[in-house]
């Protein structure tokens, strides 16, 4: 069943316009007595009908309620820490991101980014990122759609989250479960893989909330490694071969879904 997402509460009547109207007519070639799947602002979700169509907006009817299904392994939040990669290869992180359930999305731009933009591009790129974030949603069924904060210098960011933080104590190696967990994947680290600290962290007892931090090409210097791990960051490694900044994303995020789906 065709998915979209609205601005608006779902109510009894619906009016649907702009572009999800004109993806609705045109791209999806929806006509009147189509039933879709509608998820609003505040997550409710719902099947609508279809009913009249003009030029620019359709009108729909709430027909009844869907039941969410709930996610029946261990709760938990992801975050998508990246530095900003080259061309436009962050579409496509923020497309898969999507699509394996991250949470947020934080772009972010470290000493050694190439790709910097101007102040007057950000809003050409984040309202891209919401529009790859929104249809990769509604292709594979996605509830919610994950928030895509504004990008930031990376030293600005850990200043603002690490009072948020938890640590992983020097001498037992365990999570002191008071805060999110950062986990920076670092090619400089060679004796602590992901998988550990994840198991680590799914045992213990505390809310889940995981930010996996993401390097550009080139990596992170020493001295941002310095400061990560001073904010409680732990890093680790994702094996023996350097992986692309885009594949090292998805990899990670693979990995928190998998150790944490059993």
């Amino acid at each position: 069943m065709k998915r979209i997402f609205l601005n608006d509460a779902i109510t009894k009547n619906v009016t649907i316009s702009g572009k999800d109207a004109h993806h609705l007519a045109y791209s999806l070639r929806a006509k009147k007595g189509d039933k879709i799947v509608a998820v609003d602002k505040f997550g409710n979700t719902a099947v609508l009908e279809l009913a009249d169509f003009d030029k620019e907006t359709i009108s729909a009817k709430c027909i009844g309620e869907i039941t969410h299904v709930k996610y029946s392994g261990i709760e938990k939040k992801i975050t998508l820490a990246e530095c900003l990669p080259k061309q436009n290869k962050f579409d496509a992180i923020v497309e898969k991101a999507t699509e394996l359930g991250v949470d947020k999305i934080q772009p972010l731009i470290s000493d050694r980014t190439i790709a910097r933009p101007v102040d007057f591009r950000v809003k050409s790129k984040m309202d891209r990122w919401a529009r790859v974030s929104k249809e990769a949603a509604e292709q594979c069924a996605r509830d919610t759609l994950p928030k895509i904060e504004t990008i930031r210098e990376l030293s600005d960011w850990l200043k603002e989250i690490s009072s948020s933080l938890g640590h992983f104590k020097s001498d037992t190696k365990k999570f002191d479960g008071k805060g999110a967990l950062l986990i920076f994947c670092y090619e400089e680290e060679s004796e602590v893989p992901l998988q550990k600290i994840l198991r680590e962290y799914k045992n213990c007892d505390c809310e889940k909330n995981i930010i996996l931090l993401i390097g550009p090409e080139g990596g992170f210097t020493e001295r941002e490694a310095k400061e990560i791990i001073s904010c409680g960051g732990v890093s680790v490694t994702l094996g023996n071969t350097i992986l692309k900044t885009d594949t090292a994303a998805i990899s990670a995020i693979a990995a928190v879904l998998y150790e944490f789906s059993c």
